[in-house]
């Protein structure tokens, strides 16, 4: 379970494993889960770094992706990728960050 500030002063707890992503959204992040979604003040880059070992990454400038949940890795033609989930949802993977995906991933 992760401790998510809410922006009202609260805390809702949340478990892990039910998120997909993290979006950037100005200073804020975006948090989408299986079920709902959750705005928190902060910063994608800071918790890529915190949730690493829970097998979050950070595939783009904008978004962090939880691996754990992912189910492909889809190419594009201009170098890109894009990340799906389960749900159909897709977030993009930067043209820098495809290599140490797919090493990541073990492909």
């Amino acid at each position: 379970v992760v401790p998510l500030p809410t922006l009202r002063g609260g805390t809702r707890l949340v478990p892990r494993d039910s998120i997909l992503f993290l979006q950037a959204d100005g200073d804020y992040v975006r948090v989408i889960c299986d079920e709902e979604r959750f705005l928190m003040r902060g910063r994608v880059s800071d918790l890529a770094e915190r949730w690493r070992p829970h097998g979050f990454v950070q595939v783009h400038r904008g978004y962090v992706a939880n691996l754990r949940r992912a189910v492909e890795v889809r190419p594009r033609l201009n170098g890109t990728a894009t990340l799906a989930f389960p749900d159909g949802r897709e977030i993009p993977v930067a043209r820098r960050k495809v290599a140490a995906l797919r090493k990541e991933l073990g492909t």
